[in-house]
């Protein structure tokens, strides 16, 4: 479908709770990176223990809602059917990739939290949650990076209009 313009438009855009969820994600991870703790050792402040813990919950909870929504209700893409089938496995990977980066992250922060909170579990279970914690956060980067790779792709290479289906009309 295209625009009088003759520009590109998705044949079915994103809805606004489907957009609103999108970058409302975008906007926790960004705050997430920026106040993210140094140290383990900073949980040991029980107002900062617990903004954590409800911090990592309702990301946690927002990612599953996104989940739920964008395969059952709204519909998880917009790649025209015709696109190659890399386009629709690379678009797949990093979708998929971020969802298990989000869902790593939350849940590695949330068993750190628990172990800091119950020393009996030691050392030996706090390290490899941090370890796997940090991987994930390596991770997410990249493919949020790969995300916003995709989706200029689709707006100056393939001129489809997949972009739009989450900005509304951008002109350039």
């Amino acid at each position: 479908m295209t625009t009088p313009e003759n520009t590109p438009v998705a044949e079915k855009p994103h809805g606004f709770v489907t957009k609103g969820i999108h970058w409302l994600s975008l906007l926790l991870i960004g705050y997430g990176y920026l106040k993210g703790l140094n140290n383990v050792n900073q949980l040991s402040d029980p107002a900062l223990f617990w903004f954590e813990v409800a911090f990592a919950a309702a990301l946690g909870l927002l990612f599953a809602f996104r989940l739920f929504w964008t395969k059952k209700i709204a519909g998880a893409t917009r790649l025209p059917d015709h696109a190659p089938r890399w386009e629709h496995f690379a678009s797949r990977f990093v979708h998929y990739g971020l969802y298990a980066s989000v869902f790593t992250i939350v849940g590695t922060g949330l068993a750190i939290a628990w172990g800091f909170a119950a020393p009996y579990l030691g050392r030996w279970f706090i390290n490899p949650m941090i370890a796997l914690h940090e991987v994930a956060l390596t991770a997410l980067p990249v493919l949020i990076l790969a995300h916003v790779a995709g989706a200029l792709w689709h707006k100056f290479i393939r001129r489809d209009g997949v972009l739009e289906s989450m900005t509304g009309k951008l002109t350039m």
